[in-house]
């Protein structure tokens, strides 16, 4: 429990409470438990085992703060990647979440 209260308070940002109004907090409160909970199904079921373990801070700067570039050809569109590491471990959980789709 106390690891859960770390992560929410100082990654999630729920320590930083958005209004001095109780639902504005609740609602708040609720997207941060709602974010820890796509996080927790994301490294379970489509990352790695090495990033399955990661912190929301570490998720945050390794698969959301990546940079790339949009590209468009062959009537295709591309997301061109700044290393082979990320683009190995985005293609990765692609094609993991992709599998789980039941059509």
């Amino acid at each position: 429990m106390e690891h859960t209260h770390h992560v929410f308070k100082n990654e999630l940002a729920a320590a930083a409470l958005p209004s001095g109004k109780f639902g504005a907090n609740a609602a708040w409160f609720r997207l941060n438990i709602l974010t820890d909970n796509l996080l927790s199904a994301l490294k379970r079921l489509a990352l790695p085992g090495d990033v399955s373990d990661a912190r929301p801070k570490r998720l945050r700067f390794l698969v959301f703060n990546t940079v790339g570039k949009v590209v468009h050809h062959a009537r295709q569109t591309l997301l061109r990647l700044t290393t082979a590491a990320q683009q190995a471990l985005l293609a990765l959980a692609r094609s993991k979440i992709v599998a789980l789709s039941p059509a």
